[in-house]
């Protein structure tokens, strides 16, 4: 199974070049560790004291710094913000300087904010994404298109940029509900499975997206499954590390209103938060908890943060060290299942 880190927002009390040599550092961690993914996510003008680099640019640079064998994810882009023509030229020139090693990870975003200040209005963004995204694999497949939509239009156009992976990069669509997960199979190859979805949902919730899937006479394989991990010496000493590296997050998502913990109660119940979704542990605990997910639901890879508010250089250095030395080796020769196992209750 292979692993990957998430690369995230950075306090903008870090200078922006601290920023890019940081993430530069935990690129060359990441190699040396084993780990096989790189993952980016995106928001414009975030709120908060966090700085969010765009991801096409910074992984066109970090194509360079990394082995054959890496793979790069957009995880996710808020296509609705996006012409698709934009979009698909954009996501296949970083294809061609990637050398074929990208993963396209879109979603619709949940920051109201971010569509006002571009112009897009919040209630379209579900039909443009998924009328964009069907303009999106016409110009990855085809050498001319002509598409004439409720929200886009190209009339008769030549493409000039085409992907180099045949037909295109794989598309994993971001998603939480239960219509969302059938939109991502399909519109989309698969589905990144939430850090939200409990270990004993799991199940049910690739259900759909195998179902959807099948009716549609469409193949499937492994997912993608987020996770936070904390490798501790023990559950109760990577319990205590997860509340201390996850809260400023909790707290500063808190404070902009997002719904999964309340403001004012955010310190008592990050103990509960922890225990409920995070995988915490040794790293042999951490290893089993992610095998007992993968006997029964066909995943790869295991993605996970690789730094929180609050944390230095260092300290992310040290945390991905942490995953190289301790869980990487004890899931590089699992091979997760190819089924689905569904519980008779499900």
């Amino acid at each position: 199974m292979n692993v990957g880190i998430m690369l995230g927002d950075h306090p903008t009390s870090v200078s922006a070049a601290e920023h890019f040599d940081g993430i530069l550092r935990q690129v060359e961690a990441a190699q040396q560790a084993g780990i096989t993914y790189l993952l980016i996510g995106q928001h414009f003008l975030f709120p908060g004291g966090s700085r969010w680099l765009q991801p096409v640019p910074t992984l066109a640079r970090l194509a360079g710094e990394v082995g054959p064998d890496t793979r790069l994810a957009t995880q996710i882009m808020i296509a609705p913000l996006y012409n698709p023509v934009m979009l698909a030229e954009e996501l296949a020139t970083l294809d061609i300087v990637s050398e074929g090693r990208l993963d396209v990870g879109l979603g619709l975003g949940y920051m109201e904010a971010e569509y006002e200040t571009l112009g897009v209005p919040f209630e379209e963004r579900i039909p443009r994404f998924e009328e964009g995204l069907r303009l999106l694999r016409e110009l990855w497949t085809n050498d001319r298109v002509d598409f004439h939509g409720d929200y886009y239009d190209v009339d008769d156009a030549t493409v000039h940029i085409r992907p180099v992976q045949d037909p295109h990069p794989p598309i994993w669509l971001g998603a939480q509900t239960k219509a969302g997960i059938r939109r991502a199979a399909r519109l989309g190859d698969a589905w990144p499975i939430t850090p939200q979805v409990s270990a004993e949902d799991l199940p049910a919730r690739v259900k759909i997206f195998a179902d959807e899937r099948d009716e549609l006479g469409k193949p499937w394989g492994k997912l993608p499954l987020r996770r936070e991990i904390v490798v501790g010496s023990d559950r109760e000493d990577a319990t205590r590390k997860a509340i201390e590296m996850a809260q400023p997050w909790y707290l500063q998502m808190a404070a902009m209103g997002t719904k999964e913990v309340d403001p004012a109660e955010v310190k008592a119940q990050m103990r509960d938060v922890v225990t409920r979704s995070f995988v915490l542990g040794s790293g042999e605990e951490c290893a089993a908890q992610i095998r007992a997910m993968g006997d029964v639901v066909p995943i790869d890879p295991v993605v996970t943060r690789g730094n929180w508010p609050g944390m230095t250089t260092d300290d992310m250095i040290a945390y991905i060290e942490t995953l190289g030395r301790e869980l990487v080796p004890a899931l590089r020769d699992y091979d997760s299942t190819d089924t689905l196992v569904v519980p008779e209750a499900a």
